[in-house]
Order: C-alpha cells, then structure tokens, then sequence
C-alpha cells in the first residue's frame, strides 16, 4: 500500500482564506456595481438626462417631417417617461396623408416616429395647380403641386366625385408596371359610354377605355402595346378585346379626296 501525502492543517488554512476572500471581493464587488447602477438609474430618472432631446422621423416622402412632430404633440424637454407613444400614434394618423405609424423610445433621449404614408395613385387638375390622389382615395385639396408632376398620372376633366372615386378603386387594383406607365387620363365622355376614357401614355401610344373594370381591361397593356408600332398613328382600343385602330388610312383617304375635287 503505497503512502499517502499528509498535508497538515495549518498550510491548508492560507489557500481556504485565500479562497474565502477571492468569494468574498467578487461578491463585494457585485453588491457595489448593482448599487451603482441603481443610483445612475434613479439619477437619470430624476435629471434632464432622461428628457427628449432628439425626434427623428422616418420614412417620410411627401410629408414634412416638421408637420409630423407637431402633428404628434411630442416635445423636447419632456421626461421621455411622460410621453404617451399611443396617443403620439393617434394624434398622428389623423393626417390624411398616413397609412401607418409607430412611435417608439430610443435611449436615453430621443423619440423615434416611423411612418408609412399612402401612396400617390395620380394627381388630378385643378385650376390652381395639381392635387394628389392618394390610394385611399383621399384628394389632398390643399397639397397642391404647381409644377407639372411625373411620379404619378394626371387626371383630367374629372368634376364628379363619384366617377374620380371609381377610378381611384380601379388604379388601386392596377398593377405598378402599368400604372407607371400612364402619363394621363382624359375623361371623354361619349355617345356611346358615358365612362369613355382616354389615356396618354409614356410610350407614346394613345389608349382608349372605360372607368367600368378598367384594371382588368388595362391588365395586358404590356403585352398588347409590344404589338403595335409606336410610330403608327391611330388608338389602342383596351375594353373587352384590345385591337388598334389606325387613322392613317382614314388621313390617307381624306387627302385623295381632296385632290379629285381640286
């Protein structure tokens, strides 16, 4: 049996006190950075630290990012704990203009509002310049762009407000990559169909159709317009079955006309 090391009790008593300290600082230190971090809480919670210094918006395009934050009724200075986000919210979605919002606390000061806005479908004329009409069908009246605008189709000859919210529904179901299209849309009212439209488009091609399903008629534009020859004159008739109707033949015809009776 082979001997085993005795270690006296006394040179194990140094490394057990050793031990007991190294525990006893650790937990020294805990207890002290926890009180410390305690008191810079309630420092904060009791200083300007914790008021609003900084509001940032985002996602804004059209509208001002100064309209918003009074629109929102937050303001600097405020212990960013007082302000109520959801009546931030609320206050904000009133304007016409939002689709979606989200206020939000980013420490130690500052107050983030995320927005959505809805988007422009087209602008219609008015005398004094050109008003958006936005995917809800809202018509911002006072928003009015002097300056011709190319984000979005313009709207013409459309007094009645019942004809202009049925159109808004069917843009709002037409796709972008026809939508973008689009430069303008005459209302033309014909004999015929009271619904008549006429639309310019950025191609070149001059189309004609109707408010009544106007998405599903104008939904194969791009396929159709890839057809025709830009530079033939005529109308690209998109109602139930789209075909092209050219007037050369009929410019043609009136011309010879002419010279026989000279």
């Amino acid at each position: 049996m082979a001997d085993k090391k005795v270690v006296p009790i006394d040179d194990r008593i140094p490394g057990i006190k050793e031990k007991r300290k190294k525990r006893t600082n650790r937990r020294l230190i805990t207890y002290l950075s926890i009180f410390f971090i305690l008191i810079l809480v309630v420092v904060y919670f009791q200083s300007p630290l914790s008021n609003v210094r900084n509001i940032q918006v985002e996602g804004m395009v059209h509208v001002d990012a100064g309209k918003l934050v009074n629109q929102s009724g937050i303001e600097k200075g405020v212990n960013i704990w007082n302000i109520d986000l959801s009546g931030a919210e609320r206050n904000v979605t009133e304007l016409e203009q939002i689709d979606s919002v989200s206020v939000e606390r980013s420490l130690p000061s500052t107050i983030l509002i995320k927005i959505n806005e809805y988007n422009r479908l087209a602008y219609i004329e008015m005398d004094s310049g050109y008003s958006p009409v936005l995917q809800n069908g809202t018509i911002l009246r006072d928003d009015v762009e002097q300056e011709l605008p190319a984000d979005a189709p313009i709207l013409r000859n459309f007094s009645n407000e019942d004809r202009l919210k049925r159109l808004t529904e069917e843009l709002k179901q037409l796709g972008e990559g026809v939508l973008n299209r689009i430069s303008e849309i005459v209302y033309a009212p014909t004999d015929e169909d009271e619904g008549e439209l006429r639309l310019y488009m950025n191609d070149g091609i001059t189309v004609s159709s109707l408010i009544n399903n106007f998405a599903s008629h104008m939904s194969s534009y791009p396929s159709v317009a890839r057809e025709v020859d830009k530079d033939a004159d005529g109308i690209l008739h998109m109602k139930m079955s789209p075909y092209f109707e050219s007037t050369e033949e009929e410019i043609t015809g009136e011309k010879e006309e002419n010279g026989e009776e000279e």
